[in-house]
Formats: C-alpha cells, sequence, structure tokens
C-alpha cells in the first residue's frame, strides 16, 4: 500500500462517520419537529376542550336563563295580568298600586313589571293600565300581529318580545278563553331591568360547568355572562368581564325575544378546565435540545476534521522521517561500502569519505535525538536538568557541529557572541533546540546563504538573545503563530520537495516553555527568517 491509499483512507473513513453524524443530526431534527408537532396537536386538542367547556357553559346558562326568566317572571306576570281583570273582555284591566302587597298581587317581582295590557285580536282593540307608556302602545299597533304571525307561542307559553328601542321587552301570551269567538293577547311590559334577577341568578345559582372541575370555586371566578338583545345591546351583564380567547355564544331561545348569552372564560382558569391542565409549550426545551445536538454533531465534526488532519500530519510525519533517516543511512552505507572494499583511489578520497560517514551519522544522530525529545515531551513533558551554563561556549559548540552540514548544502555559517553569558540552563535541550533552527534554515534557505548564529547581551532586561537568521524567503507575518504547531508547512513550502519531520520547529517551542524563554520569529536584516530565543541570565553573584 502505498502512501497516497494510506492518506485516503482516513479520509474515507472521515467522509462515513461525517455523513453519520450529519445522518444523525436530521434525524434528530426530524424527531424534534415530530415532538413538536405533537405538543402542538396537545396544545389544540387542549385549547379545543376549553372551547368546548364555554360552549357547554354557554349552553347551561341559556337553559336556566330561560327557564328562570319563564318560571319567575313571565308565567306569574302573565297570571297576574290575567288575574286583574285581562280575562274578561267587558270588565277593566286593573293595576295594582303601590300599596299592594306581593301576597295581594300573587307574584313577588312586580317590580319587574311596567304597564299592562290587553288586546282584543278580533276587534284591533287595545287596553293598558297602570305607568303611562306610549312606546308600548306604538310597538303594540306595529308589531304585535306580525310577531304573532312567526307563531312563537302555542297558546299558552309565553313570549318575550325585545323592544328595539331599549325600554326593556314586552311578555305576552294568548289566551284562548272563547278561542272560537276571540283571541286575547294578554301581557306587560318588562322593565329594562326587569331580567336581571333571574338573569343574574341563573349566572350564580348553579354551576355552569361540572363541579369535579371547578371545585370549591364559584362560577363568576371561571366565567363572565353577557345577555344581548338582536339589536346588540347588552341586556344584562355579570359584574366580572374577561378578555379571553375562549367565547361562546348561544342564544336563550325564540320565544325570548331573540335573547343571545355570551359566555367568557377567565385566562387564569383554563388549567382547570382541563384534566391534567394546560399543556406547557415544549418549543423552547425542544429548540435547547436541538442546539445542544447542533452544536454536538458540529463539534464532533470539527474534533473528525482534526483527527483526519491530524492522521493526515502524522502520515506525513512518519514519511518525512523516513525519508530524513533514509538519507544519512543511504550515505553512511554507500560510503562505508567503498572503504571496505577498497574502492577509494587515493588517501584523500578516503578521508572525504570517513568525513561524510561522520557528519551523516551527526545527522542521523540530531534527527533520532528531535524525534526521542518529541515524542517524550508529548507524552510528560520536557524534563530539564538545568545547570549554569555559558552560553558562548554553547554556541561556538553548536558551531561546530553544525559547520560540517552546512558545508553539506552549500551555506556559510556566522557565529557571532560578545564574551562570556552564563544561564541557568539545561545545554542538551538548548543545544538541540539551536539544532533544529539552523537545520530549518539550510532547508528553506538559498544554496550558498549566510546563516547567522549569535547570542547577545540584553542588558535593560538582564537576558541573553539565542538567533539564527537565515537569507530565505521569510516567513509572513499572518503564519508566524502557526509555524511552532507539529506538522504545520507554509502553504508555499507544501508542494516543494523539501523534505521534513515537521516537529522541528514543535520541539524548538517546547524547550522554550520549559525555560520560561521567549520565543519568536521576525524578519531579518536580508528579509530571511530571524529566530530569537531569549533567555534569563544568571545573577551576577550567582555568575562569579
Amino acid at each position: 500500500m502505498n502512501r497516497s491509499s494510506l492518506s485516503r483512507t482516513p479520509r474515507r473513513r472521515g467522509t462515513v462517520v461525517a455523513l453519520l453524524l450529519v445522518t444523525a443530526l436530521g434525524l434528530s431534527g426530524l424527531l424534534a419537529w415530530q415532538a413538536f408537532d405533537a405538543t402542538r396537536t396537545h396544545e389544540t386538542v387542549a385549547y379545543k376542550t376549553v372551547k368546548e367547556q364555554a360552549y357547554f357553559a354557554a349552553w347551561e346558562y341559556s337553559g336556566q336563563a330561560r327557564s328562570l326568566s319563564t318560571s319567575k317572571i313571565l308565567t306569574p306576570g302573565l297570571d297576574v295580568v290575567a288575574r286583574w281583570g285581562g280575562k274578561s273582555m267587558d270588565g277593566p284591566l286593573r293595576y295594582p298600586g303601590e300599596s299592594a302587597d306581593a301576597r295581594e298581587i300573587g307574584w313577588d317581582y312586580m317590580e319587574s313589571a311596567g304597564a299592562f295590557f290587553r288586546y282584543d285580536l278580533a276587534t284591533g282593540e287595545f287596553v293598558t293600565s297602570g305607568p303611562a307608556d306610549p312606546g308600548l302602545e306604538t310597538w303594540l299597533e306595529q308589531n304585535l300581529r306580525a310577531h304573532l304571525d312567526l307563531g312563537l307561542t302555542d297558546g299558552w307559553s309565553p313570549v318575550l318580545a325585545a323592544d328595539p328601542d331599549g325600554q326593556g321587552a314586552i311578555a305576552y301570551r294568548i289566551y284562548p278563553e272563547g278561542w272560537d269567538e276571540a283571541e286575547l293577547v294578554l301581557g306587560f311590559r318588562v322593565v329594562p331591568d326587569g331580567l336581571g334577577v333571574p338573569l343574574g341568578y341563573a349566572f350564580t345559582g348553579s354551576p355552569l360547568v361540572p363541579e369535579s372541575l371547578t371545585g370549591d370555586k364559584g362560577t363568576e371566578e371561571f366565567f363572565s355572562v353577557s345577555v344581548f338583545d338582536p339589536s346588540g345591546r347588552t341586556v344584562w351583564e355579570s359584574e366580572t368581564w374577561y378578555d379571553s380567547d375562549f367565547v361562546a355564544r348561544d342564544t336563550i331561545g325564540t320565544a325570548f325575544g331573540g335573547l343571545v348569552a355570551e359566555v367568557r372564560v377567565n385566562p387564569a382558569t383554563v388549567d382547570h378546565l382541563v384534566i391534567g391542565g394546560l399543556p406547557r409549550s415544549r418549543v423552547p426545551d425542544i429548540l435547547i435540545l436541538l442546539g445542544l445536538t447542533v452544536g454536538l454533531v458540529v463539534a464532533a465534526l470539527y474534533q473528525l476534521r482534526r483527527d483526519v488532519e491530524l492522521a493526515q500530519m502524522r502520515g506525513d510525519f512518519v514519511s518525512g522521517v523516513s525519508h530524513e533517516l533514509r538519507t544519512p543511512l543511504a550515505q553512511i552505507r554507500m560510503f562505508a561500502e567503498t572503504l571496505l572494499l577498497g574502492r577509494v583511489r587515493s588517501e584523500e578520497e578516503r578521508q572525504r569519505s570517513l568525513e561524510i560517514i561522520v557528519n551523516e551519522a551527526r545527522r542521523l544522530s540530531h534527527q533520532v535525538d528531535n524525534v526521542l525529545l518529541y515524542s517524550r515531551s508529548e507524552k510528560d513533558g520536557v524534563k530539564m536538568d538545568p545547570t549554569p551554563t555559558d552560553l558562548s561556549g554553547l554556541v561556538d559548540d553548536v558551531a561546530e557541529a553544525f559547520e560540517p552540514l552546512a558545508a553539506t548544502a552549500r551555506s556559510h555559517l556566522e557565529v557571532a557572541r560578545n564574551g562570556p553569558m552564563v544561564a541557568r540552563v539545561d545545554g542538551p535541550l538548548i543545544r538541540q533546540a539551536l539544532l533544529n533552527l539552523l537545520d530549518n534554515a539550510v532547508k528553506y534557505g538559498p544554496s550558498g546563504q549566510t546563516i547567522s548564529l549569535g547570542v547577545e547581551h540584553m542588558e535593560s532586561m538582564d537576558r541573553a538573545r539565542l538567533y539564527v537568521e537565515d537569507q530565505g524567503p521569510g516567513i509572513p507575518e499572518d503564519q508566524r503563530s502557526r509555524i511552532w504547531e507539529p506538522y504545520f508547512r507554509l502553504a508555499a513550502h507544501r508542494e516543494s520537495a523539501v523534505a521534513g519531520s515537521g516537529i522541528g520547529l514543535s520541539v524548538v517551542r517546547q524547550v522554550a516553555r520549559a525555560h520560561g524563554a521567549d520565543l519568536g520569529v521576525e524578519k531579518g536584516s536580508s528579509g530571511g527568517a530571524r529566530f530569537v530565543l531569549d533567555v534569563p541570565l544568571m545573577p551576577a553573584a550567582a555568575r562569579n
């Protein structure tokens, strides 16, 4: 299996996992929609139940209002009219005076009545008694015959006709005595407040819905009721009135002047009218859960992408390290075999072969140390053994070790230092970091360049600055923070033939952090990259 197939494997796996995650997200969205739709259906059923309770309350109220109005106002009132002269066509139609008591009248609600009237359908004669009421006689002349033609009465049944002038209503009944010879219509004016007693008692006298729903609370805590005549005028209304979305109407009856009862449900009590109460909206919870699911899937996709990238970088790392190790090993093997087989033609060639073997062994040792250091730092962190170290001497030692490698790449190494500078550092780690920076300069700098390696005293901060500067293309500012990441390569170098393990600068960062040193990269004097490593110097007393 070649490198390209290896690199494609994690991508394929990542694609499959990504598709599974997206599918899971889609299923989560579908489940969220199903939950939302179920909640909405539940709410619709619950609201419909409350609406039906309102219709039931309106129907119940209309029946009670019809029954009470008939038994308390219409039937006894018309009986009083009949007994006080209404039956006799020849006798006068009397009206009880204020001195008459309820027992004499036989009706406890006499205050609900205005003028009495008797109407002979055969002759058209009107007889009225009681308070003067010209509006009554006008209504009788203009509307009674047409009202009777509607057939709202079967003889003895009382009828209530609404007065469009707002003067109350007219109660009447056909009296069938001498039915074949004459028809009498007996009635009385119902004053505007006359129906208030039965209509109010119909509201408070008995519950409008089962007591299992209302408990010990009164009807007025659950409902408000308004009664309107056909013109929309309010005939009676309860003391409370609720602004509610749950409103129901029912007619009290065509024989009751077309009165309509409107029932409104108190919004604060709708929970009591539905077993278990109204369902709480689950939309916020669903949206929160869906948002968390989306966030988790996005995080998983991001982590998957990072894992795929990491797998790719590790593959590149293995490939880079293999190349880095294979090259010096091949050189060592070739020249060692040359020496072993005695193929050298002169002492000079023999010496040159030995130098190449030594240089390639150094490079190989450097690469192995780099990999081991990086591996240990990733697992347990960088382990240090700090000792007082002369940084100038350390720079000379690094330059001596790297000079042959620089010469192999046809680069010139220039060293700068100005006197001893003692710092408490781990010498081998700093040496490895400087070698990594030098190796980086050789790889990405031009052939024949001059590489600067040095250390300078920063007196203002009592620190020493170690630096490596090349004459290459430099590093763009927007990518300077990323070059320390493992396996990261600049866009300009990704397709180049320059090989590398991708961990050199990452090792430098680990070493700098372990020493508490400042690490950075800036533009060099010749336009290349200048890497700087600032380490604190030991106090003068400790130095001495």
